[in-house]
């Protein structure tokens, strides 16, 4: 069982072999549990076959679909049948669409630049940089797009947060202190997200710096592939400056419009800019 309310691992046992069932979200937290799981169920197979049910997994990031590339390279190395059943439509689609098993250089699509115009709504919120961070991210992220974009933009929106938070937890090291700074702007024909760390950056033109091997993911393929632009800039947060990646996904300003309708005005995170 996951320590997480919404992730969930159950193992069940029958002739041909171990089940391990998820549910919830599989991300740079909770894949270390699957991880282990999987560890445990290969010293205990004698030869059986084991099957991975995603069925009731909600979102995986590329933490996520590491850990079950490294799974399956652990079966095949221990002669192990494995079999992979498929997450629901929604999520195996956004992992096609993301091509995260290429290994392309990775270039900005623009310079860094706010949109011109004026912003409906602004959301920032400190995020503690932990291993819960991309989760509490994703929570509000979903809060604050409710209504305003497509099911597959919100997903793609979801993923591409989660990513970013991810690597301003992991890639600064654990010497850099304070926390992640999540800023949500919509504006009248997109959504724009940043996330800002204290740690020292990388050149936007490549990868971000080598990390250990079980940290897991490749966020900024990610984002180069499923955002309308990004980059990377430095941004004063509180008393200090702090490195930031940002990204924007271009959505239908009816749908944006509509759901800046439901935002509550007396909610103290949310600042109309005059």
């Amino acid at each position: 069982m996951g320590s997480r309310p919404n992730f969930r691992i159950e193992t069940s046992e029958g002739q041909s072999g171990l089940t391990i069932k998820l549910a919830g979200e599989l991300d740079s937290a909770t894949s270390t549990q699957l991880l282990a799981c999987v560890e445990r169920a290969l010293a205990a197979l004698d030869g059986r076959a084991l099957l991975i049910d995603l069925d009731g997994v909600s979102f995986i990031d590329s933490s996520g679909l590491r850990a079950l590339i490294l799974i399956e390279r652990r079966a095949e190395d221990e002669r192990i049948a494995l079999a992979i059943a498929p997450a629901p439509a929604a999520v195996t689609e956004l992992l096609h669409v993301t091509g995260l098993g290429d290994r392309l250089p990775l270039t900005p699509r623009t310079q860094d630049s706010a949109p011109a115009g004026p912003f409906l709504e602004r959301i920032e919120i400190p995020l503690p940089r932990d291993a819960d961070a991309p989760a509490r991210a994703r929570a509000e992220l979903r809060q604050a797009i409710a209504g305003r974009l497509s099911d597959r933009d919100s997903a793609a929106a979801t993923l591409l947060t989660s990513e970013l938070v991810t690597n301003a937890v992991i890639h600064p090291g654990h010497a850099v202190g304070g926390s992640v700074a999540l800023r949500i702007t919509t504006y009248p024909d997109r959504v724009r997200v940043e996330v800002t760390d204290d740690g020292p950056g990388f050149a936007p033109q490549g990868l971000p710096p080598r990390r250990p091997r079980d940290a897991g993911g490749h966020g900024l393929i990610v984002v180069d592939g499923l955002s309308s632009r990004w980059g990377t800039a430095r941004r004063r947060v509180g008393e200090s400056e702090g490195f930031c990646v940002w990204f924007e996904l271009d959505a239908d300003p009816e749908r944006i419009a509509a759901g800046s309708k439901q935002v509550d005005a007396g909610d103290e995170r949310v600042a109309a800019e005059p």
